[in-house]
Parts: C-alpha cells; sequence; structure tokens
C-alpha cells in the first residue's frame, strides 16, 4: 500500500493524472460525509489528506468569508491541482506537509477527512496530533472504506490476484483499508482523546471509468490497471501480465456493464465524534 513516499511520487502524481476518474469513486461517500459534519458560516476547519481540494472546496463555500479552511496533504502533484481550483478563495490555506506531526494552529472548530485518515505510519501519534490541533467539544468526521468485500472497485479486481495471477497482498497496514474494522477506529480515536465515536455505513454505487474511449467496460479497465491493488502489484511485471490482467478485467466488468457505463457496489463509514 502506498507510504508517505509513494504519496509524495509516484502515487500522488498518478492521482493528480486521473483527478476526475477519482472523483467519480470518492465524491459521493465524501458529500455524505460533508453533510454528517455540517460546517456552519464562520468556522475555521481542517480538511486532512485534502487531495485535489474538491472537499475543501465544498467546506470553504460552507463556512464562507468569515470563516477559513486549512487544507493539508503531502502530495505536491495533488496540491498543485487544489491549488488552481481554489485560485482566489482568501479563506483558505493549503499546506503541503503531514498532519500527523505537523503543528497546526490555531485550534480549529471542526475536522474532515475524505479517505485520508488510513494512511498515517503512526495512527496513534497522528489523532493525538489533530486532537491538538481542535478547540474543545470540536467536531470531526472521517470517511474511510469499509472491507473489500463490500467494494466491488477493490474486490474484482483483487480476484485476479487470488486466483494466482499476482502475488499475494502485503501484510496489514496503512492503506485504503486500514480503518475497514470499527475496532480499529475506535481503539485509535478513543486513544488519542476523541469521545461519541458513532460509525455510519453509506453504500453506492459508483462508476468506474477512465480515458475517452467509446467502450465503458475498456474504460473501466483502464481505471483498475492504473489505480487501485492490481495496479499496484503490475508495477514492474512484464508486459504480457499486463495483457493477461486487462483481459481478466474486461472479461469480469463486462458483467457490471449497463446503460453505457459500468458501475460497482462501494461502501464507506462516516465515522463521527468530537473532542
Amino acid at each position: 500500500m502506498a507510504s508517505r513516499e509513494e504519496w509524495i511520487g509516484r502515487t500522488g502524481a498518478e492521482w493528480a493524472r486521473r483527478g476526475d476518474a477519482l472523483e467519480r469513486l470518492l465524491g459521493p461517500a465524501g458529500a455524505h460525509g460533508l453533510s454528517a459534519l455540517a460546517v456552519r458560516p464562520g468556522e475555521r476547519v481542517l480538511d486532512i489528506g485534502c487531495g485535489s481540494g474538491a472537499s475543501t472546496e465544498a467546506l470553504a463555500s460552507a463556512v464562507g468569508s468569515g470563516g477559513h479552511v486549512t487544507a493539508v496533504d503531502v502530495s505536491p502533484d495533488l496540491l498543485k491541482l487544489a491549488r488552481a481550483r481554489l485560485e482566489g478563495a482568501d479563506n483558505v490555506t493549503i499546506r503541503e506537509a503531514d498532519a500527523g506531526c505537523t503543528e497546526l494552529t490555531p485550534p480549529a472548530d471542526a475536522l474532515f477527512s475524505r479517505f485520508g485518515s488510513m494512511f498515517f505510519d503512526d495512527p496513534p501519534a497522528a489523532f493525538a496530533n489533530l486532537h491538538a490541533s481542535l478547540k474543545p467539544a470540536a467536531r470531526a468526521v472521517f470517511v474511510a472504506w469499509r472491507e473489500p468485500a463490500r467494494n466491488q472497485w477493490a474486490s474484482v479486481p483483487m480476484t485476479f490476484s487470488s486466483e494466482g495471477h499476482l502475488p499475494a497482498a502485503p501484510p496489514s497496514g496503512p492503506g485504503p483499508f486500514a480503518w475497514a474494522s470499527p475496532g480499529v477506529f475506535h481503539t485509535v480515536l478513543e486513544g488519542a482523546g476523541f469521545r461519541e465515536i458513532h460509525e455510519t455505513p453509506h453504500e453506492f454505487m459508483a462508476e468506474i471509468s477512465e480515458g475517452d474511449d467509446p467502450d465503458p467496460v475498456i474504460r473501466a479497465a483502464n481505471f483498475m490497471l492504473r489505480i487501485g491493488p492490481v495496479a499496484v502489484r503490475l508495477r514492474g511485471a512484464p508486459e504480457e501480465a499486463k495483457a493477461e490482467a486487462a483481459a481478466f478485467l474486461r472479461q469480469r466488468l463486462a458483467r457490471h456493464e449497463q446503460d453505457g457505463a459500468v458501475r460497482l457496489l462501494a461502501s464507506a463509514w462516516v465515522i463521527e465524534a468530537r473532542t
């Protein structure tokens, strides 16, 4: 799974090149999380793992001219997109930093993280730092993926590995499914001082598409060959393995094509907490 160094480098660059495709996957659950946070005009908000800035833009609109959003990410490529998106927004500060170990002041009224909370190398230390960056009784919402079996965008390509085509996944650690179990994030958040922690599942159908090929199945396969579990394990693989993966994915994804698009089940936790 992507380390901090990979987000700064190759992984962040890959995500930046495919911002629209990723927004189709991440956006629906992110919108649900923003609704749960319900920021108010005039508030100060932290956006952790802001990526290309879609969530930051929504938060900045909600807090208005009297509020402020501090958006933090480690990827210079993604932050370049965020700065372009938010050019001229005088209620936003964008910082290239590791939010898990960076002092973020002044304390904020609320914290939001859309699929960024699962990637800290040292979660207890990182969330203790985030807790210290919030006012007393501040609100926090973290959006995180549930287990792969509930996320076809991950489980469909992972069958290519499970059938022996690719090496097994690396040991568990930071990654997209690090918070799939409520027991994990309850332990981390409670240890950092958060309280009133509760989670709500949010399921939706995500359109999987990358590129401009007229065939939606090819567009969906292109996405999975460039982003996600199979893409990571295909790095450096011989061309015949990549061709085999492409054929496998097209065959599986054709089952999910309807009305000109491939849509797969996605499921996320919307985790709410207070300091």
